[in-house]
């Protein structure tokens, strides 16, 4: 069974066996019929500017430790991406955003992961705050377009990329 979240049965315990569901091979079980759908994990990412720098925080965790990347986590259940955008900020950087725009969706083959990013910008009175949230971000810096730091994940240079375009035009 490739890489499956369960072994077991959740419901029952009965070891899950591969079997043809709806096209793919899935993690079913014998006994009472569940099914393992393993779905996307959706990552809200907010790219704050401060007039023409971006503001990245250094990873204070895995994976990616000591590596730079945009604010952003999980979305978690019963949350909308906004509100997990806006609160991923608040929880790395310790900054109120408000969201201006929608920069992209990301996705690529083999990656468990789908990433929704979006623009706040934000004033001379909301840097005030600014603090890193040592849980997860050692450092926090604000970076123009020619200093930026080497990114934690591979989708951020497309992030950045459509950042630019949303920028220049």
């Amino acid at each position: 069974m490739p890489d499956p979240i369960f072994r077991y049965c959740p419901l029952c315990a009965t070891e899950l066996i591969e079997q043809d569901v709806a096209g793919a091979c899935r993690p079913v079980c014998p006994q009472c019929g569940f099914i393992q759908f393993r779905n996307p994990k959706i990552v809200a990412v907010t790219v704050v500017q401060y007039g023409d720098k971006l503001l990245l925080g250094r990873r204070n965790i895995q994976p990616g430790l000591g590596l730079w990347n945009f604010c952003g986590g999980y979305v978690d259940f019963g949350e909308s991406l906004e509100e997990a955008a806006i609160r991923e900020v608040k929880e790395e950087a310790n900054l109120d955003v408000q969201l201006e725009r929608l920069i992209g969706i990301y996705s690529e083959h083999g990656n468990p992961h789908i990433l929704v990013a979006y623009l706040a910008r934000v004033s001379d009175e909301q840097i005030s705050s600014l603090a890193p949230q040592p849980e997860e971000v050692s450092e926090l810096g604000f970076f123009g377009w020619e200093d930026l730091p080497e990114v934690a994940f591979p989708v951020h240079h497309r992030i950045l990329r459509d950042w630019k375009k949303l920028n220049n035009g």
